[in-house]
Parts: C-alpha cells; structure tokens; sequence
C-alpha cells in the first residue's frame, strides 16, 4: 500500500520542539527569524514519519524598512542532503516570524522542502512562548495548488507530540 504524503502522520518527541523552540527563540532575542528542519524517518508500512531530529542549515537573517526575513546560504542549499542519514528525509520545515504566524508570499517563493505534502510551520513571535504546534500556523504544499493551511482539528490529529 503505498502512503499518502497528504495524510501522513508525524510523531515528534518533546526534545525535537524543546530544541526547535531554543533555537527559533535564540535567533528570536536579536529580533532575527530562523528557519529549520526536522529530520524524519518514515515508519514501515505505514503513514507515520517520526522526526528524529533538528537540523539547523546555514542561513542568513535579513533586516529591512520592509521587514524580516532569512535565506539559506546557497552551499545550504547545495548541501542539505549530506545531513541525512540513510533511511531519513526532511519532514517538516519549521521557522519564526516576529508577530503573526502565517505563510508570507516571501515564505512561499523561498521553500526549502518542495515534495509533494512538504510541512511548514510557522511559530510566532520570535518564539516567545513555549512551543506548542496548535498555536503555530501549519501549511501544507499541494503541487500545483500551493500551500494550505491546516486546520487546528487536522494539525491535532496529525502531530502526535511524544516523549
């Protein structure tokens, strides 16, 4: 039976937030977003990714009259996959905004994962507060469509924090 990446179901230990939130709070303290990715690897025979870990790729924060905002560097990008270990994938991207959480236009031109049913999450506030996935906007890309929003009742059936 073959999964469906529109569906999937991610089981994320309470350390993978604690070090996401740390990160993203850290960068958050210089009024800088930050931007991550959680290292997943796919549980056999069914629709579950379970993140394993919290990489952080090379990056640069960008300051504006406009805004904020931050890029990987381009040998980031070049070298993303050498961070994986055989069997892992990127699951989910995860990165701050100073106020709201939403998927800026900026953030939908600027994906870092690209596969079809790819995760973004935005947390808020420069990560201020603890971290909890239901106060974040979750998105979801659909090729051809764009990123989605998920609803809270979807990002509670679908994130299944653990420890």
């Amino acid at each position: 039976m073959r999964a469906d990446p529109l569906s999937t179901i991610y089981r994320v230990p309470q350390r993978v937030l604690d070090t996401s939130h740390a990160f993203l709070h850290a960068c958050g303290l210089d009024r800088n977003e930050g931007t991550a990715l959680w290292i997943g690897r796919p549980v056999t025979d069914r629709n579950v990714v379970d993140a394993v870990r919290l990489f952080v790729p090379e990056q640069i924060p960008i300051k504006t009259a406009d805004g904020v905002a931050v890029d990987l560097t381009e040998r980031a990008h070049f070298t993303l996959t050498d961070h994986l270990a055989p069997g892992e994938l990127f699951s989910c991207r995860i990165h701050s905004h100073p106020r709201d959480a939403y998927h800026s236009a900026r953030d939908d031109a600027n994906g870092v994962i690209t596969h079809q049913g790819a995760i973004s999450i935005v947390v808020p506030n420069f990560a201020r507060d603890p971290l909890r996935l239901t106060d974040c906007a979750i998105y979801q890309l659909i090729h051809g469509k764009g990123w989605f929003p998920l609803s809270r009742t979807e990002i509670d059936r679908r994130f299944q924090v653990c420890r």
